[in-house]
């Protein structure tokens, strides 16, 4: 897990640059700067928005009696984007985009609790034995 974080790590700034440089030669030089000075802007404005929006849908989970576990989820996930568009380049773009769409944010959630177990005695009649209490 660790190999492949480093990974992640290293190998993320290399992709940043040649996608870059791939988009500089398709759309030009002013546009490129024009999109990557975009990121940053939109990221900030996402860290500045994501704890009122946060703080906001935690209050009415509450108000309504509800587990907060999703607004703070979707907060968390605004905030990730939102560090992501301060780095430079599109493939973090690109990732902090998917993390703002619906979607991704629903394939993040926990499943619901599983129904408890239930005991499986074909017989359905109770076990017998031998107990020791072990109390003084």
């Amino acid at each position: 897990m660790i190999g492949r974080l480093l990974r992640f790590v290293v190998f993320l700034p290399l992709i940043e640059v040649v996608v870059i440089v791939l988009v500089w030669r398709a759309i030009g030089p002013w546009w490129t700067l024009a999109l990557l000075a975009a990121g940053p802007i939109a990221g900030l404005a996402l860290l500045r928005l994501s704890p009122v929006r946060t703080f906001g849908h935690v209050r009415a989970a509450l108000s309504q009696g509800r587990l907060p576990d999703d607004a703070v989820l979707g907060g968390a996930a605004l905030g990730f984007a939102g560090l992501l568009l301060l780095f430079p380049g599109f493939l973090s773009d690109f990732l902090a985009l998917v993390l703002l769409l619906g979607p991704a944010r629903r394939a993040l959630r926990r499943p619901p609790n599983p129904p408890p177990p239930t005991v499986r005695n074909p017989d359905r009649e109770p076990l017998e034995g031998r107990f020791r209490s072990y109390r003084d």
